[in-house]
Protein backbone atom coordinates (compact mmCIF):
# COMPACT_ATOMS: atom_id res chain seq x y z
CA UNK A 1 0.00 0.00 0.00
CA UNK A 2 1.31 3.46 -0.85
CA UNK A 3 2.91 5.51 1.91
CA UNK A 4 0.63 8.50 1.26
CA UNK A 5 -2.45 6.34 1.77
CA UNK A 6 -1.02 4.73 4.91
CA UNK A 7 -0.42 8.16 6.44
CA UNK A 8 -4.08 9.07 6.08
CA UNK A 9 -5.38 5.90 7.76
CA UNK A 10 -6.23 5.79 11.45
CA UNK A 11 -5.63 2.44 13.18
CA UNK A 12 -8.63 2.80 15.51
CA UNK A 13 -10.99 3.34 12.57
CA UNK A 14 -9.52 0.26 10.86
CA UNK A 15 -10.17 -1.70 14.08
CA UNK A 16 -13.83 -0.65 13.93
CA UNK A 17 -14.00 -1.82 10.31
CA UNK A 18 -12.41 -5.09 11.34
CA UNK A 19 -15.00 -5.58 14.07
CA UNK A 20 -17.79 -5.07 11.53
CA UNK A 21 -16.21 -7.58 9.16
CA UNK A 22 -16.05 -10.12 12.00
CA UNK A 23 -19.66 -9.41 13.00
CA UNK A 24 -20.77 -10.17 9.44
CA UNK A 25 -18.47 -13.21 9.35
CA UNK A 26 -16.98 -11.95 6.11
CA UNK A 27 -13.68 -13.81 6.54
CA UNK A 28 -12.16 -12.69 3.24
CA UNK A 29 -12.82 -9.08 4.20
CA UNK A 30 -11.46 -9.73 7.71
CA UNK A 31 -8.15 -10.85 6.18
CA UNK A 32 -8.04 -7.83 3.86
CA UNK A 33 -8.81 -5.36 6.64
CA UNK A 34 -6.35 -7.06 9.02
CA UNK A 35 -3.65 -6.66 6.38
CA UNK A 36 -4.50 -2.97 5.99
CA UNK A 37 -4.24 -2.56 9.77
CA UNK A 38 -0.90 -4.36 9.79
CA UNK A 39 0.50 -2.24 6.94
CA UNK A 40 -0.71 0.95 8.64
CA UNK A 41 0.88 0.22 12.02
CA UNK A 42 4.03 -1.11 10.40
CA UNK A 43 4.36 2.23 8.62
CA UNK A 44 3.84 4.10 11.90
CA UNK A 45 6.39 1.90 13.68
CA UNK A 46 9.00 2.21 10.93
CA UNK A 47 8.53 5.97 10.77
CA UNK A 48 9.01 6.22 14.54
CA UNK A 49 12.13 4.07 14.39
CA UNK A 50 13.56 6.15 11.55
CA UNK A 51 12.94 9.41 13.41
CA UNK A 52 14.46 7.94 16.56
CA UNK A 53 17.57 6.76 14.69
CA UNK A 54 17.97 10.15 13.00
CA UNK A 55 17.46 11.90 16.37
CA UNK A 56 14.41 13.74 15.05
CA UNK A 57 11.25 14.39 16.99
CA UNK A 58 9.03 11.34 16.81
CA UNK A 59 5.75 12.03 15.00
CA UNK A 60 2.73 11.69 17.25
CA UNK A 61 -0.15 9.53 16.09
CA UNK A 62 -3.29 9.50 18.24
CA UNK A 63 -3.92 5.90 19.28
CA UNK A 64 -6.35 4.50 21.84
CA UNK A 65 -3.95 1.67 22.71
CA UNK A 66 -0.23 0.93 22.51
CA UNK A 67 1.01 0.35 18.97
CA UNK A 68 1.84 -3.29 19.75
CA UNK A 69 -1.88 -3.95 20.28
CA UNK A 70 -2.63 -3.19 16.65
CA UNK A 71 0.13 -5.52 15.43
CA UNK A 72 -1.25 -8.30 17.61
CA UNK A 73 -4.85 -7.66 16.64
CA UNK A 74 -4.07 -7.73 12.93
CA UNK A 75 -2.49 -11.18 13.26
CA UNK A 76 -5.19 -12.43 15.66
CA UNK A 77 -8.01 -11.46 13.30
CA UNK A 78 -6.27 -12.93 10.28
CA UNK A 79 -5.76 -16.16 12.22
CA UNK A 80 -9.41 -16.19 13.27
CA UNK A 81 -10.48 -15.79 9.64
CA UNK A 82 -8.25 -18.66 8.53
CA UNK A 83 -9.53 -20.83 11.38
CA UNK A 84 -13.15 -20.13 10.45
CA UNK A 85 -12.37 -21.12 6.87
CA UNK A 86 -10.76 -24.38 7.98
CA UNK A 87 -7.27 -23.23 6.95
CA UNK A 88 -5.63 -24.39 10.15
CA UNK A 89 -2.02 -24.24 9.01
CA UNK A 90 -2.39 -20.58 7.95
CA UNK A 91 -4.19 -19.86 11.25
CA UNK A 92 -1.26 -21.42 13.10
CA UNK A 93 1.19 -19.17 11.23
CA UNK A 94 -0.79 -16.11 12.32
CA UNK A 95 -0.86 -17.35 15.91
CA UNK A 96 2.93 -17.62 15.93
CA UNK A 97 3.12 -13.98 14.84
CA UNK A 98 1.11 -12.64 17.76
CA UNK A 99 2.58 -15.14 20.21
CA UNK A 100 5.79 -13.15 20.29
CA UNK A 101 5.46 -9.43 19.89
CA UNK A 102 8.32 -8.66 22.26
CA UNK A 103 10.55 -7.79 19.28
CA UNK A 104 9.11 -4.28 19.28
CA UNK A 105 11.26 -1.56 20.79
CA UNK A 106 10.08 1.00 23.35
CA UNK A 107 7.16 -1.08 24.62
CA UNK A 108 6.93 0.41 28.12
CA UNK A 109 4.81 -1.22 30.82
CA UNK A 110 1.43 -1.00 29.08
CA UNK A 111 2.91 -2.40 25.87
CA UNK A 112 4.49 -5.30 27.77
CA UNK A 113 1.07 -6.10 29.27
CA UNK A 114 -0.37 -6.23 25.77
CA UNK A 115 2.44 -8.56 24.69
CA UNK A 116 1.59 -10.89 27.58
CA UNK A 117 -2.13 -10.82 26.75
CA UNK A 118 -1.44 -11.80 23.15
CA UNK A 119 0.96 -14.51 24.31
CA UNK A 120 -1.87 -15.97 26.43
CA UNK A 121 -4.36 -15.72 23.54
CA UNK A 122 -1.85 -17.43 21.28
CA UNK A 123 -1.49 -20.36 23.67
CA UNK A 124 -5.27 -20.71 23.93
CA UNK A 125 -5.87 -20.37 20.20
CA UNK A 126 -3.08 -22.78 19.33
CA UNK A 127 -4.87 -25.44 21.38
CA UNK A 128 -8.07 -24.72 19.47
CA UNK A 129 -6.41 -24.92 16.05
CA UNK A 130 -4.52 -28.09 16.96
CA UNK A 131 -7.68 -29.77 18.22
CA UNK A 132 -9.70 -28.63 15.21
CA UNK A 133 -6.90 -30.03 13.02
CA UNK A 134 -7.61 -33.44 14.51
CA UNK A 135 -5.06 -33.65 17.31
CA UNK A 136 -7.54 -34.98 19.86
CA UNK A 137 -4.72 -36.03 22.19
CA UNK A 138 -4.58 -32.40 23.29
CA UNK A 139 -8.17 -32.28 24.58
CA UNK A 140 -7.23 -33.44 28.09
CA UNK A 141 -4.29 -31.04 28.22
CA UNK A 142 -6.54 -28.21 27.01
CA UNK A 143 -9.17 -29.00 29.66
CA UNK A 144 -6.47 -28.96 32.36
CA UNK A 145 -5.24 -25.62 31.01
CA UNK A 146 -8.79 -24.22 31.15
CA UNK A 147 -9.21 -25.43 34.74
CA UNK A 148 -6.02 -23.63 35.76
CA UNK A 149 -7.24 -20.44 34.12
CA UNK A 150 -10.65 -20.72 35.74
CA UNK A 151 -9.09 -21.23 39.18
CA UNK A 152 -6.74 -18.33 38.65
CA UNK A 153 -9.37 -15.83 37.53
CA UNK A 154 -12.52 -17.03 39.21
CA UNK A 155 -11.56 -17.81 42.75
CA UNK A 156 -14.68 -17.09 44.59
Amino acid sequence: METSILKSLKPDIIVEMLEMDVAFENWKKVMETADILYQCVLHIYEERQYHKAMKLSIPHVQLERPLVYYFGLSHLMCGMAHQNQGSYEQARECIYKYAELGWMEDLEEEGMQVVEEFRFLAKTNLYAVDILSGNLKLVEEYVAFCRIILRKYYRG
